[in-house]
């Protein structure tokens, strides 16, 4: 029973220290890198496509601790060694970290030179690439659906020419 409570008290101190990613100075480290691996490794395309649909409007500044939705983490300021302490979903969280990642002048903490700097892209392009993988699969699928529909409808247009050149 014990190793089940550490067990979740890690799970909570990696989720809680994605938000480090966030802040405002360098100290994006390899170990935060990580824990933001297993965040995003922990959900899919569409889980992250989800929350991103679900939030709500953000007002003011929100903090990194109160952030609660994707909006709120991607527009949180930038506080130095701050913890997501709000946001419990690991869904949530890749979703901040995407709308981050996508906006114009959104910045991670970690220096240009630094190691962590290149294992931070990764995991902020794998986020990314997890999003617009699924929204290729949908768009395809939507259009899949039109022209299925359309050749349903040049069918029935086709048999009614031709029984009307028949009758005739």
């Amino acid at each position: 029973m014990r190793e089940v409570q550490k067990l979740v008290k890690q799970e909570r101190m990696r989720k809680k220290s994605v938000g480090k990613l966030l802040g405002g100075q360098d100290k994006g480290e390899e170990a935060i890198a990580a824990a933001a691996s297993a965040t995003i490794g922990a959900v899919s395309g569409a889980d992250i496509l989800k929350a991103i649909s679900v939030f709500g409007e953000t007002s003011g500044e929100p903090t990194i601790q109160a952030a609660k939705n994707a909006a709120e983490i991607a527009a949180a300021k930038k506080d130095n060694d701050k913890t997501l302490d709000a946001a419990k979903k690991d869904a949530v969280i890749a979703a901040g970290i995407v709308l981050r990642g996508m906006a114009k002048d959104g910045k991670f903490a970690a220096k240009n030179d630094d190691k962590a700097y290149h294992a931070i892209n990764g995991v902020v392009s794998s986020a990314v690439n997890k999003v617009l993988s699924t929204l290729t699969i949908a768009i395809r699928n939507r259009v899949d659906e039109g022209l299925k529909e359309i050749n349903k409808v040049l069918g029935e247009i086709k048999e009614g020419e031709g029984s009307e050149v028949k009758t005739n």
